[in-house]
């Protein structure tokens, strides 16, 4: 159940965060239920497309893996919402400085302007809001619905104690995220200050520009320096850091807004005006207090309970084989159970080139490196019935094992015959920089 429930956290809290403090900077189109009107559809628009597309998305991932690669689907939506994020910002900061312009000329000239009236562009933030609400779904909540898939997949007995369990902490992530991205929404809302919104979307976009040097990289399309690669390393390894960056900007609000709270006037001029001030006040600690506890149970799910949940796990030692006329050459009685094994081969130069084989359905097999482009030569291991990457605890839907992309193992040449699996040991050779130190 923490296993679950803390890598469903860690792959949605952040969005869901973002997405909250979005929709404090969407504009209504007025006073009235018309304008509030125009306001809900750019966000429920957004937010419907979004989770329409990550499901068709997990859908077809499910049925056909082969159909699509997801790097290059990241290649292609990743810019668009750190772009959208950068225009949503830059929109709603000139909207500010108009709107304080205006109020200030209110005052100086008394114009009889409305502070609430539409004002040149809203129409356009609007639409940027909802499309960046629309990517920034689309980015993170397939991640998490694929794991409730994994989850739920490979003979799983639905009625089991471990099922259940496992079950209920993926349901009560969802849960936790939606509670803590509305607190998000309602804290950036009762504050008057921008940046809280401001620099909890900047983390989102920088967790995204990460996820595009990462995908670059893996396809090689990128060279980084020894420095510059070490950091980035150190960042996809610690990917909660951008989490809990907006966790402590919002952190920072729930005290402002605790602070308020007993700022608050509790007279007023009026017994009316006076109720009003002490509900306003209950209302502030209320959120401060939700607040408070909330980001901190997030914020120790993705630290500690990822610790615990996804604990160390020792590859399995490397299995016996044999070399002939310059093949490894392992006898398929050997790998026809269904289970994962491992393999061990020393090059010319001294690199240990570990791959892997399991079989997938009668005489289909997987085979290749035990690593990935995108996780490096980390290893992988058996849980459950399912292949499970060690370093970003991603399972492989065992079928497209053998195939390039995301997270599957590099494949490597073999062919089977005469009651063997044989790979060339040339193959093994030319793959020895992959496991270089």
């Amino acid at each position: 159940m923490l296993q679950q429930l803390s890598e469903a956290t860690l792959s949605l809290l952040l969005t869901m965060l973002a997405v909250g403090a979005t929709i404090r900077l969407v504009p209504a189109a007025g006073r009235g239920r018309s304008g509030r009107r125009a306001r809900a559809l750019a966000v429920w628009g957004g937010i419907g497309v979004g989770a329409a597309a990550s499901l068709a998305l997990t859908v077809v991932a499910t049925v056909a893996p082969k159909s699509l690669n997801r790097q290059s689907i990241g290649l292609v939506t990743l810019p668009v919402a750190v772009v959208a994020a950068a225009a949503l910002i830059a929109l709603f900061l000139r909207r500010a400085r108009v709107e304080w312009k205006r109020r200030a000329e209110r005052l100086v000239r008394a114009s009889g302007a409305d502070p609430a009236d539409p004002l040149s562009g809203d129409g356009a933030l609007r639409a940027v809001a909802a499309l960046y609400i629309a990517f920034a779904l689309f980015r993170a909540l397939p991640t998490a619905m694929t794991q409730g898939v994994m989850m739920l997949s490979g003979g799983v007995e639905l009625y089991s104690t471990t099922a259940v369990m496992a079950i209920t902490g993926y349901a009560l992530a969802w849960v936790l995220c939606a509670v803590l991205g509305w607190l998000s929404h309602r804290l950036c809302s009762l504050s008057a200050r921008v940046w809280p919104a401001v620099l909890v979307i900047t983390s989102l976009g920088l967790a995204h520009i990460l996820m595009i040097v990462r995908v670059l990289k893996a396809k090689r399309l990128i060279s980084l320096p020894a420095d510059v690669f070490s950091a980035v390393s150190w960042l996809i390894n610690h990917e909660a850091v951008f989490t809990l960056a907006a966790a402590a900007v919002l952190g920072a609000v729930t005290v402002i807004t605790w602070w308020a709270s007993r700022s608050i006037p509790r007279e007023g001029a009026n017994p009316a005006e006076g109720r009003l001030a002490r509900a306003r006040a209950r209302l502030y600690k209320a959120m401060a207090g939700s607040a408070a506890i909330g980001y901190l149970c997030g914020a120790l799910l993705i630290t500690v309970g990822v610790a615990i949940g996804s604990q160390e796990v020792e590859l399995s030692a490397p299995e016996s084989y044999s070399v002939v006329d310059d093949h490894a050459t392992i006898e398929l009685s050997a790998v026809s159970d269904g289970h994962l094994h491992r393999y061990e081969y020393t090059t010319s130069t001294g690199v240990k080139v570990r791959f892997i084989v399991i079989q997938k359905s009668g005489s289909s097999f997987g085979v290749g490196l035990d690593a990935c482009e995108i996780c490096g030569p980390t290893g992988y291991y058996e849980k459950d019935g399912k292949v499970i990457c060690k370093l970003c605890e991603v399972a492989m839907n065992i079928a497209t094992i053998g195939f390039k992309g995301g997270c599957n193992p590099i494949p490597i040449e073999y062919e089977v015959g005469n009651g063997t699996l044989t790979v060339p040991v040339s193959a093994l050779e030319a793959a020895a920089p992959v496991f270089a130190k």
